[in-house]
C-alpha cells in the first residue's frame, strides 16, 4: 500500500512538470501558436532546464525600444533624473524590421517599451501592426499623460495591439504627481477614454486595458479609489510595489497580499534563455535593467548599409551571452565575466545562494535570501559610478525639451 501510494505521488509529480513544461505562457496572450514557435518554446525550456550556455532556439519574447524619449520626470527612471546612457533618438524602421523578418517566425510576444515613452515615436503604429500580422502578441506600457487624439487612438486600435499598460500612480493630481513628475492625471483619463471609444467604433475586443499602480507611501490610500475609476473606464488593475531610493519601503500588510511577498529568485534570469532585449540605437542588452551602452552585450548597426553585417542570433550566442548563462552554473570566470553586469545582479547572487541552501539540506520553501526587489532597482542605477560618474541621485531633474506634440511628429530630438 505504502509503495502504490509513492509510485503514486513520483506519478503526480512528473505529470505536474510535464504540464507545465507544455504549457503555453501567459504572456502567450494574442499570439498565433504555430508548430515552429512550440517547437522553439520547447527547446528553449530545455535549454534552461540544462543551464546551456549556446542555445539552438530563438528567443520567444522581444523588447524593442521605439524611443529612449520621454516627456516625464519620474524620480524612479534614468531617464526621468536625466542621465543619458545612449545618445537620444526613435528606432528605425529598418532595424526593427530586420529583428521582425529573422525572429518573427519564433516570437510569442513583443514589447514596445524601455526606458523612454514609446508613443512618442511616430513608427509605434506601424512596428505594432507589423508585428500583429505576424500573429505575435503585442503589449505597450505607456504614460498616456500626452497630445492624444481620436485619429490616433483608432490607430492604436487598428494596429491590432494586444494589450495596453497605462503608468497611473495615484487618483488624484496632487498624488500622481509625486511621481509622474509633470504629467496630467486628467489628460491620462481622458486619452483611457478616447481608446474605449475607437474600440467601440471599430468593434475591437483589443486592446486589453490595464491600469498599472506602483505603489508608494505617498498614493497608499489612494488605492481603493484607484480600482473603483479603473472599473468606470472598463480596465483591469495591476498593482505593484514602486521602487525607492534608500532603504527599502514596506507596504501594509494588506497591500502585500495583492501585489505577492517580496521573495528572492529561486531561478535563474529568464532574460538570458527567453527573452531579447533591443534598444533604440541597435544596442543589445542582457535584461530590462541594463541602461548604459556599457553594459550591452553587443550593438547592432542600423545604417542601411550595415543591415545584413550581423544577425541577431550570431549575438545571441556570442561570448558575453555565454558567460552570463555560465552563471548560473558557477558565479566565477574570467575578468570578462566578471565585468559583465549580470554577474553581481541580484538574481545570480541569489540563485548562488540558493544552490547552497538546497547543497545543505535546507527546503526551497525555507530559503529567505538577502536582496529584494527594490535591490536589483538600486544595483542597475549605481551602475553608473563603474563608467566614470557617480551613484544617482534620484530626484527628478527639469530637463529643456521640445513640446510634447512636437516630439509626436517623431522629430529625432536630444532630451
Amino acid at each position: 500500500m505504502l509503495g502504490r501510494l509513492k509510485r503514486r505521488i513520483v506519478s503526480l509529480r512528473w505529470y505536474l512538470i510535464a504540464r507545465g513544461f507544455l504549457t503555453p505562457p501567459t504572456y502567450a496572450e494574442g499570439a498565433r501558436l504555430t508548430p515552429k514557435r512550440l517547437l522553439n518554446l520547447y527547446l528553449g525550456r530545455y535549454h534552461f532546464m540544462r543551464g546551456d550556455t549556446k542555445l539552438r532556439s530563438h528567443p520567444t519574447r522581444l523588447t524593442v525600444e521605439p524611443t529612449n524619449v520621454c516627456n516625464l520626470r519620474c524620480p524612479g527612471c534614468f531617464t526621468g533624473v536625466g542621465e543619458t546612457g545612449r545618445e537620444r533618438s526613435f528606432m528605425s524602421l529598418d532595424l526593427y524590421r530586420r529583428l521582425l523578418a529573422e525572429l518573427g517566425d519564433y516570437l510569442l510576444e513583443i514589447e514596445f517599451y524601455n526606458w523612454g515613452e514609446p508613443l512618442l515615436s511616430k513608427d509605434v503604429y506601424t512596428m505594432i501592426r507589423d508585428a500583429s500580422q505576424r500573429g505575435i502578441g503585442t503589449i505597450v506600457s505607456t504614460n498616456f499623460s500626452m497630445p492624444f487624439d481620436a485619429g490616433r487612438a483608432e490607430q492604436l486600435v487598428a494596429s491590432g495591439l494586444t494589450t495596453l499598460g497605462v503608468s497611473l500612480d495615484g487618483a488624484s493630481q496632487a498624488s500622481y504627481e509625486q511621481y509622474r513628475v509633470r504629467g496630467s492625471l486628467e489628460r491620462v483619463l481622458d486619452n483611457c477614454r478616447l481608446v474605449n471609444e475607437a474600440k467601440r467604433k471599430l468593434n475591437a475586443a483589443t486592446p486589453r486595458m490595464v491600469w498599472e499602480f506602483h505603489v508608494f507611501e505617498h498614493n497608499v490610500d489612494d488605492i481603493e479609489t484607484a480600482k473603483a475609476m479603473a472599473r468606470e473606464l472598463g480596465m483591469e488593475i495591476a498593482i505593484s510595489k514602486g521602487w525607492v531610493d534608500g532603504p527599502d519601503w514596506q507596504p501594509p500588510g494588506h497591500v502585500v497580499r495583492e501585489i505577492g511577498p517580496d521573495v528572492p529568485a529561486r531561478f535563474p534570469c529568464t532574460y538570458l534563455w527567453e527573452k531579447a532585449v533591443v534598444n533604440n540605437d541597435g544596442g543589445v542588452a542582457p535584461c530590462c535593467g541594463a541602461f548604459y551602452d556599457e553594459d550591452d552585450f553587443a550593438q547592432l548597426k542600423v545604417g542601411a548599409a550595415d543591415l545584413g553585417a550581423a544577425t541577431f542570433m550570431s549575438v545571441w550566442n556570442n561570448e558575453s551571452y555565454q558567460q552570463a548563462r555560465a552563471l548560473f552554473t558557477a558565479r566565477e570566470g574570467p575578468e570578462s565575466a566578471r565585468k559583465l553586469i549580470c554577474f553581481d545582479c541580484p538574481v545570480t547572487v541569489s540563485w548562488e545562494r540558493y544552490k547552497q541552501h538546497q547543497a545543505a539540506g535546507g527546503r526551497p520553501e525555507d530559503f529567505k535570501g538577502d536582496h529584494s526587489f527594490n535591490d536589483g532597482f538600486i544595483y542597475f542605477f549605481n551602475r553608473r559610478h563603474l563608467f566614470g560618474g557617480e551613484a544617482i541621485d534620484l530626484q527628478p531633474v527639469d530637463v529643456p525639451t521640445q513640446a510634447a506634440a512636437d516630439v509626436a511628429g517623431g522629430s529625432s530630438l536630444p532630451v
